[in-house]
């Protein structure tokens, strides 16, 4: 699961992101998340854009449709906000929400099959609440854990592959460039899977997080100039973490 540093939400209160910012309610001692992520589980990357004046479909969603999730042994676990302009790519959610599933991939495509023979309109729930319901699986067989600082940038980073040996090269090149440029690498995950219907499936994703804009910016620049042959698409996000609420 991931677990803050700060008295965590309720479930449907971190789903509830999807309709409004995502925070944290506790005391702001230390301006930290901590998010870990445990082995045996299959955690869902959810990247999110909800339709205007949704909030009645949205609420109906989560009684009928994530509390019947919650039954399944789904725990809706945090994320981020995206409320900063892309770098990168073609798309702009409003939320990277995380959620975790027991098991391994079969258990989690079982869950699904589950989910929907309870809630047989699920699918056009979603589309109801949702204009872009992106989705990464990924099956961990060992525990990952991360802290973000909340002065500092998150950006998360999501390419596909074209060409097996270029991309290889480029994703060594993009991770030297990032640690030379005085990025730390927070979290990096391959090896994704996306149910039908949802695909969303970046050969590599990472998290990096920067001391200022402007060490960020400086590495972007060489980002950029790199050489992309073996690079399908990308998308690149300012990642925003909850804060406490006042």
């Amino acid at each position: 699961m991931i677990k803050y540093l700060m008295r965590p939400l309720t479930g449907l209160a971190l789903m509830a992101a999807t309709a409004a910012p995502l925070s944290v309610s506790a005391q702001d001692s230390v301006p930290e998340n901590t998010y870990t992520f445990e082995a045996g589980q299959v955690i869902d990357f959810l990247f999110l854009t909800q339709r205007p004046n949704t909030e009645d479909a949205y609420n109906a969603y989560a009684k009928d449709v994530i509390s019947e999730g919650i039954a399944l042994d789904y725990k809706p676990i945090g994320g981020f906000r995206i409320d900063r302009k892309p770098t990168q790519g073609n798309a702009y959610p409003q939320v990277l929400v995380f959620g975790s599933w027991p098991g391994d991939f079969k258990d989690r495509a079982d869950a699904l099959e589950s989910l929907e023979a309870a809630v047989p309109s699920l699918h056009e729930r979603r589309l109801d609440v949702w204009s872009r319901f992106d989705m990464i699986n990924y099956e961990l067989d060992e525990d990952k854990s991360f802290t973000v600082r909340r002065d500092k940038i998150q950006v998360l980073t999501a390419y596909w592959e074209k060409d097996t040996r270029r991309f290889n090269t480029f994703i060594k090149e993009f991770m030297a460039k990032a640690k030379a440029g005085g990025g730390v690498v927070k979290l990096e995950l391959t090896n994704p899977r996306s149910p039908f219907g949802y695909d969303y499936t970046p050969e590599h994703v990472t998290i990096t997080e920067w001391d200022n804009q402007a060490a960020f910016d400086a590495f972007l620049k060489q980002n950029l100039a790199m050489d992309h042959a073996g690079v399908k698409h990308v998308n690149q996000f300012y990642l925003t973490p909850p804060t406490p609420r006042s």
